[in-house]
Formats: structure tokens, C-alpha cells, sequence
């Protein structure tokens, strides 16, 4: 019996339902016991010449009990399935809620067809493991015991030798549980990795067209797949091992019952309905031996699934939320001091060491060439991550002691790259706020320079963009999340490349709209087209993650230094 622990402490809140599905199951072999002591006594009675009538009530009964056998296994399968669903659902939202505490940080470290994995493929394969097999381990605990009780009463020599052949069933396999696992895991991850490669290759499609590069992917593709065969096949070797081993067990526990049942008999130490019986019974201690073995190889899956679920679960926050505290007022300073951050041990900072602040109603600028650590100063005012040195402050507060909903508030984003949730337009502008009435929405739109456009479509607002927004143009994606930051209406704006993929057709709508979306509101503006941020009341330029400059642009001009270089590259 593989037993998980881990696993099984997930069905702690279903308890009742597991206990439901043993009940039912017992009842179920209860059906198969009384079959066959009815089965004996037809026999007996067949044995001994009685007539053909006499053998009708018990065969009655045991048409009787093959319908009530029917609906105890159609009841059984209904409790087992409903508390498998109740396991995955509370799952399947504790792995949310986890990944939402593990953040966009989490995310930008592992592929997205390892998180789907598990998110799908990891939880749906544990119904069968926690519906059938759990509740089919108490079972065999419980009924061939009381089985071999009533064997001892009717022969003590019989019932030693089912015993015997149960316990080889029970401990034979365990022999191989550690293969078992090794090669559990190795089939998980074989089939990780393929899932991920997959989706890759699926969002990818375009730009492997493009590159004639589908050929060569499809043999990665294959490479992979032929790897989850193999690591299949080698779980399956060991797998089967125990299956035989199983089987033996069942197979020679009965023979060798029967040929000992017949030489007791002929010894005249049994009658021949006491044969009948033992006979029987002996199948019938072994029957819920071969279901578990079957539910084992059914719920394989979502045990090997089960380590990537747990490998999640475990997997520790980088940001922690100090919840209590109250928001900073929306007049609020903001401000880096001597900030440092890297993304992994031995990487180089993408921050050393950089101040700087952005006071109300002001619009600060962040320039330099890629890598500079622009976007990476984003991700800490969102705290997708914290500072490994220095602290960054909204009203004089640092940002960890504030509650992540409560301070996330606070901003409204307008990034390079618009993501759009496949939905309507009007689903995706709500994620700003769910209770906007139509109206509001319109607002939103309009002020953006959306509106038009939006009603140009087929459904208008009930529009559904398609995945990532895929059938809008990029100006039309923008123009609907600058509407967004719109209706959000937070105290603070980060502009994050919000222009630099926009053609000149649309830069124009858009800057209006941005314009409208800056007014008398705190801006920090990440910016590669420096021609967008001349109007700054403040310019940082960074290098290397360093603020070397600062200045009004006319300012930074005069000093003929890194931001004047930075002008005449791109003029």
C-alpha cells in the first residue's frame, strides 16, 4: 500500500466523505459475502440432489442482492468523485491564493507550462488516488480481517493460508515503493517539460513560421516526448513488478486454499458445505486486494503529480504582506533611498545604491539605455520584490509596512506590453473597478481616445478580444489600458514604456490621452523615446543601476553628460 501523507492530509476537511466512500465500500463487499454464502448453500443443496425449487429462495436473494450491489457501487462512485471535487477545488485555491503571494517574481523564474502542470494536470490526476484508492485502503484493512475471522471459525488451517496470501498481496509490492518513486518523478518531470515545451511552441507559432523554425522544434518536441515514453516505460517496468507480485499472491492463496480445502475434505476434517463456503469466501477476501491494486495504477498520475503541487505549496514568498497597517494618504511622498537589488545570487544589482523621489503632483522621468534598471524599479514600488539594501518610502513609510492590497492601490500602470484577459472589452476595463456602470466606462474611454475605435467593433464593450488581446492593433491594446488606468483613478501613475511601441499614426491619440491620464496626478514615467519626457519637472538618468544624473531637461542638456549623450543618440 502506497500511502502518501502529505496527500492524505489534504482530504483533513472531507474526512466525513472519505469515511462515507469506505462505509458504502464495505457495504458493497458485505453484498459479495452474503452472495457467497448464499452461493454455497445453492451449491449444497444442488450437491445433495435437493430439487430445483428448493434452490429458488437463495437464488432470489442473491438476484436481490446484485441490485442493491448496483446502487451501493453507483452511491460509492458518487460519494467518491464528490469528495475527490471538494479536495481539488479547496487545491486548486490554495495553489491561487499561493501563487498570488508568490507573485509576478515567481513567475518570471519558472515556465508557464510547469505552473499549468500543476495547476491542472497535477491536481485532476489526485481524484482517482483520494476518491477510490484512500478510501479502498481502509476497505482492505477492514474486510478480508473480519473474512478470515469467519474462515477461522469454519477451518482454522484454511484461514491461516488466506492470511497468508493477503499479507504477501499487502507487503510484496512495498518491496519496490522507492523504484516507485524515483521513477514517479521522473515521469513528472519528463512530463513537465513537455507540457511547458508545447505551450511554448503553441504561443510561439507565428514566430516559428516566420523563422521556418517549426521543424526544428517539432524535434525538441519529439526529443521530449520520447523521453516521457521512456521515463512511462520505466515506471510501468517496476510498476508491473508489483502488479505480478499481486496477482501471485491472489492466484496461489486461492489454488492453494482450494487444494488444501479438498484434502482437509477428504480427510474428513471439513463437510462439503463448509467447502462450499471457504471456497467462496477465500475469493471474496481477496476481491478488494485486486480493486486497490487497480485504483493504485489509476491514480499513479496524480501521485506523481502530487510533488510538483507540494514543490509549489513549499515554495516560499519572497514578499511577505504586513497586513494592519493603514495606506499612505494619496498626497504622499515617494522616494528611493540608496536602494539595492539583484535578481539572483552572484548576478550583478540591477540597483546599487540609487535615490531619488517623486513628490505630489510632480512627474518624474526614468531614462538609460536598456538594462539600466528602469523596469526593475516598477517591480519594487509593486513589490513584486523587495530591496536587498536600502528601503523605498511612500509618505515617509516603507513600503513593507503597508498591506500589499492597500498599497498596490495606490498606482495605476500603464505598461509597454498591454495585457489583455480574454474577455470583453468592457471585462477587461473592469479589472480597474468591477462596479463601473457603463457610463463610466464610456468616461473612461473617451478621455482615452478608446471610445471611437470600441464602437467600431462588432459587440462594442461586449467585444471579446481574443488571448492577450491578440484581435486588437498594440494602439488600440494601449489606448484600453491607458482607459483602465483611467477609471482605476489612483493617486499615483507609472508609465512603463508606455509609448515605445506605439507607430506614429497612433502616438499622437495616445499622448493626448496619457496627457489627460498625467493631469494633477503623481507620475513616474519609464521612458526609452526621450522626446515623450522633455516636460518633466524632473529627469533621472541611470547607468548600471546607478542615478547619475538628474536635472530638468534643459538642465541635463547644458551639462553635456550622460543625458545629453543619450539626446544625440537618439536625434
Amino acid at each position: 500500500m502506497m500511502l502518501n501523507p502529505r496527500v492524505f492530509g489534504l482530504t483533513a476537511p472531507v474526512r466525513e466523505g472519505v469515511a462515507g466512500v469506505t462505509l458504502v465500500g464495505l457495504a458493497v463487499v458485505a453484498t459479495y459475502i452474503a452472495q457467497g454464502l448464499l452461493m454455497a448453500r445453492v451449491l449444497t443443496l444442488l450437491f445433495e440432489g435437493a430439487p430445483l425449487s428448493a434452490a429458488l429462495p437463495p437464488i432470489g436473494a442473491i438476484l436481490a442482492l446484485m441490485l442493491l450491489r448496483a446502487g451501493l457501487q453507483w452511491l460509492q462512485q458518487w460519494l467518491a468523485a464528490r469528495t475527490a471535487a471538494t479536495v481539488k477545488h479547496t487545491l486548486r485555491t490554495r495553489l491561487y491564493a499561493h501563487l498570488l503571494d508568490l507573485g509576478p517574481g515567481h513567475l518570471e523564474r519558472t515556465r508557464t507550462g510547469n505552473v499549468q502542470s500543476v495547476l491542472v494536470d497535477g491536481v485532476e490526476g489526485l481524484e482517482r488516488y483520494i476518491g477510490f484508492y484512500i478510501p479502498q485502503i481502509f476497505i482492505v484493512l477492514i474486510a478480508p480481517a473480519l473474512i478470515v475471522l469467519v474462515l477461522a471459525t469454519i477451518d482454522w488451517v484454511a484461514a491461516l493460508l488466506i492470511l497468508a496470501a493477503v499479507l504477501l498481496v499487502l507487503v510484496g509490492p512495498t518491496l519496490f515503493e522507492r523504484a516507485l518513486g524515483r521513477n514517479a518523478n521522473a515521469y513528472w518531470d519528463a512530463y513537465r517539460d513537455l507540457n511547458a515545451q508545447f505551450l511554448d511552441s503553441m504561443q510561439g507559432m507565428s514566430t516559428l513560421k516566420a523563422f521556418n523554425a517549426a521543424g526544428r522544434r517539432g524535434a525538441q518536441l519529439h526529443h521530449d516526448a520520447v523521453t516521457l515514453y521512456r521515463a512511462t516505460m520505466a515506471h510501468m517496468a517496476i510498476s508491473l513488478i508489483g502488479t505480478g507480485l499481486t496477482g501471485l499472491g491472489m492466484t496461489a492463496g486461492s489454488a492453494l486454499v482450494v487444494g488444501m480445502s479438498a484434502l482437509r475434505l477428504a480427510q474428513g476434517a471439513i463437510t462439503v458445505p463448509e467447502l462450499f463456503t471457504i471456497l467462496l469466501l477465500s475469493y471474496e477476501c481477496l476481491r478488494p486486494l485486486g480493486q486497490l491494486n487497480a485504483f493504485w495504477h489509476e491514480g499513479f498520475f496524480g501521485l506523481a503529480g502530487a510533488r510538483g503541487v507540494f514543490g509549489l505549496l513549499d515554495t516560499a514568498p519572497e514578499v511577505h504582506d504586513r497586513a494592519g497597517t493603514p495606506a499612505s494618504s494619496p498626497a504622499s511622498t515617494l522616494a528611493f533611498e540608496d536602494v539595492v537589488f539583484g535578481y539572483g545570487a552572484g548576478e550583478r544589482p540591477a540597483l546599487r545604491g540609487l535615490s531619488f523621489q517623486v513628490t505630489p503632483g510632480q512627474t518624474v522621468a526614468l531614462v538609460g539605455r536598456s538594462g539600466a534598471g528602469k523596469t526593475t524599479v516598477v517591480s519594487l514600488l509593486l513589490r513584486y520584490f523587495d530591496p536587498q539594501q536600502g528601503r523605498i518610502t511612500l509618505g515617509g513609510r516603507d513600503l513593507r509596512d503597508y498591506p500589499l492590497e492597500q498599497l498596490r492601490a495606490q498606482f495605476a500602470v500603464v505598461a509597454q506590453e498591454t495585457y489583455l484577459f480574454h474577455g470583453t472589452v468592457a471585462e477587461n476595463l473592469r479589472l480597474a473597478r468591477p462596479e463601473a456602470t457603463e457610463a463610466e466606462l464610456e468616461e473612461a474611454a473617451r478621455a482615452a481616445n478608446a471610445h471611437s475605435f470600441i464602437a467600431t467593433l462588432p459587440q462594442g464593450y461586449d467585444t471579446v478580444v481574443g488571448e492577450r488581446g491578440l484581435k486588437l492593433s498594440g494602439g488600440e491594446r494601449q489606448r484600453i489600458a491607458i482607459a483602465r488606468a483611467l477609471l482605476k483613478d489612483a493617486p499615483i501613475l507609472i508609465l512603463d514604456e508606455a509609448t515605445s511601441s506605439i507607430d506614429a499614426a497612433n502616438e499622437h491619440a495616445i499622448q493626448q490621452a496619457l496627457e489627460r491620464l498625467m493631469a494633477d496626478r503623481t507620475t513616474l514615467v519609464i521612458a526609452h523615446r526621450l522626446s515623450t519626457v522633455v516636460n518633466a519637472d524632473q529627469i533621472v538618468v541611470l547607468d548600471a543601476g546607478v542615478a547619475v544624473e538628474a536635472g530638468r531637461h534643459g538642465e541635463l542638456l547644458a551639462r553635456s553628460g550622460a543625458y545629453a549623450g543619450l539626446v544625440a543618440a537618439q536625434t
